[in-house]
């Protein structure tokens, strides 16, 4: 299960689950929609909706997919080659779709270009370190 998910990029679960709600018409429709009304100490009232949810959700992909990319293994190829698809796939959604022409999900398509992008960083560095220190 855990090898499986090494090869799945978490951003395109993310993406299917909006395309899902998209089926089923309730995105982008009630992104706005308050889930729940919270009072703080400070006497201010918290009052999360569906798209402030998915962009909390999105940043703690964003941490797991991460540390994925400090592995160095065969698998991280494919799984910076299928984040790279994902990404693909959330810029056609934006620039494409009317149910992808919103912050909420230009902000998803950022921190996917993020994974992107730190993914490849990330693991050429580590690559890089691990040859200096095997070549001693």
């Amino acid at each position: 299960m855990i090898r499986t998910l090494q090869f799945i990029p978490l951003f395109g679960v993310l993406l299917l689950i909006y395309w899902f709600c998209v089926k089923i018409n309730f995105f982008p429709w009630h992104l706005n929609d308050v889930l729940f009304t919270m009072r703080l100490p400070s006497k201010m009232v918290w009052k999360p909706t569906w798209g402030d949810v998915l962009v909390l959700v999105g940043i703690f992909i964003l941490y797991i997919e991460l540390f994925k990319s400090t592995r160095t293994s065969e698998v991280t190829i494919f799984d910076h080659l299928f984040s790279t698809f994902v990404l693909i796939g959330y810029l056609v959604g934006w620039l494409i779709y009317p149910w992808g022409g919103n912050s909420v999900f230009l902000i998803l398509a950022a921190m996917s270009f993020l994974d992107v992008i730190a993914g490849f960083t990330i693991t050429i560095s580590a690559a890089r370190r691990d040859l200096s220190l095997g070549g001693k």
